[in-house]
């Protein structure tokens, strides 16, 4: 892990009306300083009353120069927006960010103006999604608006005329290297001729972030191991939760914004030198796993499946093993087994990829992928 420092910015209760918190900013240069977006709680009661409130920071010292609440406009009553990501783009400033509303939890994309927040297009994906959906980042790349939807499949997105095209999505295994989830933490910055972001995980109930970075022909190229643990945040509302969602990279360093314990906002500063060459130290290598089509006629033929893959697992050196079906529901089922080193993925894309093919007996024999 490379050196930083780390510093709290605004406490809970430094602002009016932030009894419950004021963390996961957003973040962006500008000529006033770093403006960042904020979700304000009163309370802990997280009813639809929840604020945005832009804070501005000096870019030298991060001193707090000024704060005020947006006023929202066109949003559905009794909705949600937080945890906002700023962007700028073809002259506005943009953010994803979170909305709650109606049962379903998914980003959207609004627009801020310095008094004002409101809606500002669509963020409709061309596939399905889960009613439950957060952490979509956003970056620029050669002039167009792009979306970074998930980091394993590396699925990325353009806006071209108001619509949104799958550009990339390339299975990769990262994921597969995690107990927990793997997620998006920040929206991505230029760096060294591409696109820096942060991503993170949850392990023993405390959230760990590194980094990563895709290049200019948006192939994800770096990713660091842990850079910042919450490990040590052991008070507050929420313990081990150190939130990084936004960077900002000045005068010869990274500031990487987050929230600390659903209360407060900080940030970590790494010297940008020492973070590029921590990149560099790290280029990312895909799995090579081993491919299985994923084919049963009963939940029995599963489990017995699932636990021969355990076994398998770990007599043969622990290699990563992918299952494959198009069939969404089986997939979902799949998952809950939870056996480590073992993912289910749609057979589209990952069928793509050459793997090693199991010699093995018994089920993972009969459900072994034929070699191409």
């Amino acid at each position: 892990m490379i050196a930083s420092t780390r510093h709290r910015l605004i406490a809970r209760g430094d602002l009016p009306g932030s009894d419950g918190g004021v963390y996961n900013p957003g973040a962006l240069m500008t000529d006033e300083g770093i403006v960042l977006l904020a979700r304000r709680e009163i309370d802990y009661r997280f009813t639809p009353i929840v604020h945005a409130e832009r804070i501005v920071l000096d870019p030298d010292s991060l001193a707090l120069r000024s704060h005020r609440t947006l006023v929202r406009r066109g949003y559905p009553d009794g909705a949600r927006i937080e945890d906002f990501r700023l962007i700028r783009h073809a002259g506005e400033i943009l953010a994803v960010h979170t909305l709650v509303h109606g049962g379903r939890i998914r980003p959207m994309l609004s627009r801020l103006t310095e008094r004002h927040i409101e809606p500002a297009g669509s963020l409709i994906m061309p596939f399905e999604v889960e009613p439950i959906e957060k952490n979509w980042v956003l970056f620029e790349h050669r002039g167009v608006l792009h979306c970074l939807y998930s980091l394993d499949p590396l699925t990325i997105l353009a806006r071209e005329g108001g619509v949104w095209r799958v550009v990339r999505r390339t299975h990769n295994g990262w994921a597969d290297r995690f107990v927990g989830m793997l997620s998006n933490s920040t929206n991505l910055i230029p760096f060294r001729g591409g696109h820096l972001g942060f991503w993170h995980s949850i392990v023993d109930r405390r959230y760990v972030q590194g980094a990563m970075m895709l290049d200019d022909r948006l192939d994800l190229v770096a990713a660091t191991g842990v850079l910042i643990d919450g490990g040590d945040i052991r008070r507050g509302h929420k313990p081990g939760v150190l939130y990084t969602s936004a960077l900002v990279e000045h005068a010869g360093r990274v500031l990487a914004f987050h929230g600390e314990a659903d209360e407060h906002v900080g940030v970590t500063i790494f010297d940008a030198e020492a973070l590029a060459a921590e990149l560099e130290g790290h280029p990312f290598l895909p799995a090579d796993p081993v491919l299985l089509d994923l084919e049963v006629s009963s939940l029995g033929e599963l489990f017995s499946l699932m636990d021969e893959l355990r076994g398998f697992t770990a007599e043969t050196g622990n290699p990563f093993v992918w299952l494959l079906t198009d069939r969404r529901e089986l997939r979902d089922i799949a998952r809950r087994f939870g056996v480590p080193r073992v993912s289910v993925r749609e057979s589209v894309a990952a069928r793509a990829l050459s793997g090693r093919v199991p010699n093995a007996a018994g089920g993972v024999e009969r459900h072994r992928r034929s070699a191409d």
